[in-house]
């Protein structure tokens, strides 16, 4: 055996040689306690891990909560600056002097607005009170209306010849004059307009030309006009017969 480097025990030694079925039944035994010794260390070791982590969370929350307590206080003292200097007062009293400015040119706006409304106000009593003399003392000029407008608009009459009608004058005139019941015009050299009152409708007014009414009148240069016609007929086909 001394080839392989073993030696015998010692000789007279109560020491017994280990059997190989003793040697790896140790051997097993002291696996397993390496064993769960290796797993409690791991146990262990995750929860000091855990421990660990839950520490440098609190640690990160009180430096995060100590950051923002720095930043506010920073801010407040950064405000508390500004508001202390000399540019942010000279702004501030800048507003405050185009405030002022604005509110008396508002005041003075609303003081211009009250004088106006005093006077439209004024000139409305005073309109009113014409009206109610006109009507009280010219009655006849209400009435006069719808022959003002027909005068200007359908028989172009100027502005000083309606005047004097309305004055009840008697106006000559020449001219073509426009019918709307016969669509065309008739002409007269010598005419006299006025505005009467209607004989038969008391308070009301008509046109009248050469004493009689407008509509009599244009009837009868309509009739004219027809027999104007025939006669000039009759006398086209006579001299086509002979």
């Amino acid at each position: 055996m001394a080839k392989y480097g073993l030696q015998r025990g010692i000789r007279g030694s109560e020491a017994r040689h280990t059997t190989t079925a003793q040697y790896y039944r140790d051997l097993k035994r002291q696996t397993g306690e390496l064993e769960a010794n290796v797993q409690q260390l791991q146990t262990e070791q995750r929860q000091a891990e855990r421990q660990l982590d839950e520490v440098r969370k609190e640690i990160k929350s009180e430096k995060l909560e100590a950051a923002k307590t720095e930043a506010k206080t920073a801010l407040v003292a950064k405000v508390g600056s500004l508001l202390g200097s000399n540019k942010l007062k000279e702004e501030r009293e800048g507003l405050q002097q185009r405030l002022s400015v604005l509110e008396k040119q508002n005041e003075e706006l609303m003081q211009h607005i009250k004088q106006m409304e005093r006077e439209h106000q004024s000139e409305r009593t005073k309109f009113n009170e014409y009206i109610d003399m006109i009507q009280r003392y010219f009655p006849y000029v209400e009435k006069l209306l719808p022959l003002i407008d027909f005068c200007r608009n359908t028989l172009n009459f100027s502005e000083r010849v309606i005047q004097e009608l309305c004055k009840l004058k008697e106006v000559r005139l020449k001219g073509d004059f426009y019918s709307p019941e016969f669509n065309r015009k008739f002409r007269d050299e010598n005419v006299v307009f006025s505005f009467e009152e209607d004989k038969s409708r008391k308070g009301h007014y008509q046109i009248y030309v050469n004493d009689i009414p407008l509509v009599q009148w244009f009837r009868q240069k309509a009739h004219k006009w027809r027999n104007s016609l025939e006669i000039t007929t009759t006398k086209q086909k006579n001299g086509l017969n002979t």
